[in-house]
């Protein structure tokens, strides 16, 4: 008797399916770690003059970069940039009353001249948000999914 038959072989599929995460979690692993990367640089970007205008250099120099097999993260250390929150999310310092300490008063130039108080209020200062960590991942974000997407596909193609 002849026929068209079709068979499943279930410790060949159960070994295929053994396979798969391991896999996964190293293509995964690889494709965050080069995702790291890249958001760095795309921060890195947005310092150089494209959210924010470099001075000292102070902020780019203090970038990061992580990744584990399951995340990639980008971000800034506080500890040498403690003004990095500040630019990111903008800030408020309230007025402030500054008087003379360790001098009989305080010397500033004002519209050319120069001034002597015994003290003086600084203003309030607003800050408006220069997001480059946010604003850097909000643009990336579809090529990590589009990125993303392919290694899982890779990695469970047979």
């Amino acid at each position: 008797m002849s026929g068209l038959g079709i068979a499943l072989d279930a410790d060949g599929l159960s070994l295929r399916f053994a396979q798969i995460p391991a896999a996964l979690k190293a293509a995964l692993g690889s494709a965050f770690a080069d995702l790291a990367a890249e958001l760095q640089n795309s921060v890195s970007a947005k310092l150089d003059g494209g959210v924010v205008t470099s001075r000292s250099g102070a902020l780019a120099a203090s970038l990061f970069a992580a990744a584990e097999e399951t995340s990639a993260a980008a971000g800034i250390d506080l500890g040498a940039a403690p003004y990095g929150a500040a630019l990111e999310f903008g800030a408020s310092i309230p007025a402030q009353l500054i008087a003379a300490k360790n001098a009989k008063s305080l010397a500033f130039v004002v519209g050319g001249q120069t001034v002597f108080a015994k003290r003086a209020s600084r203003p309030a200062v607003t800050l408006p948000p220069h997001s480059f960590l946010r604003s850097a991942l909000a643009e990336f974000e579809p090529q990590a999914v589009a990125r993303l997407g392919e290694a899982v596909a890779q990695a469970i193609a047979p």
